[in-house]
């Protein structure tokens, strides 16, 4: 891989010492990460749209990380929508484990995550 740019949602502040955070379209923001020639590059903090929608919230998170250009997103909790509007803006979606952005990024540099395809978890109703 010689540059990709990764999207994952992370608990505040954000960046590569935060906690990953396990939801997709409610996370307060997602830590961009440039990976160029298999290290990490440039290092962005952005804040989600979705994080306050009273619905809608992965498909918003979706459109915020797709204007970011990233092409891969490394999270815990797919819904349905968020899942689909990934899928439609051509960007993967990863599985993660508890730990942080750092520690994260090294397991995706090391093909450790899993690739996950479609939802993981069931359709969300109001504010989750």
């Amino acid at each position: 891989m010689e540059n990709q740019i990764i999207a994952i949602p992370s608990q505040m502040p954000g960046g590569l010492d935060a906690q990953v955070d396990t939801r997709f379209g409610r996370c307060r923001v997602f830590t961009i990460v440039n990976i160029v020639n298999n290290a990490i590059g440039t290092v962005k903090i952005v804040q989600n749209g979705g994080n306050n929608a009273m619905g809608g919230a992965g498909p918003v998170a979706a459109q915020t990380i797709a204007q970011e250009k990233a092409k891969c997103v490394i999270g815990g909790n797919y819904g349905p929508n968020a899942a689909n509007a990934l899928s439609q803006a051509g960007i993967a979606t990863y599985g993660t484990k508890n730990g942080t952005v750092k520690e994260i990024i090294d397991l995706f540099l090391a093909n450790s995550l899993p690739l996950i395809s479609g939802s993981n978890v069931g359709s969300h109703n109001g504010m989750n």
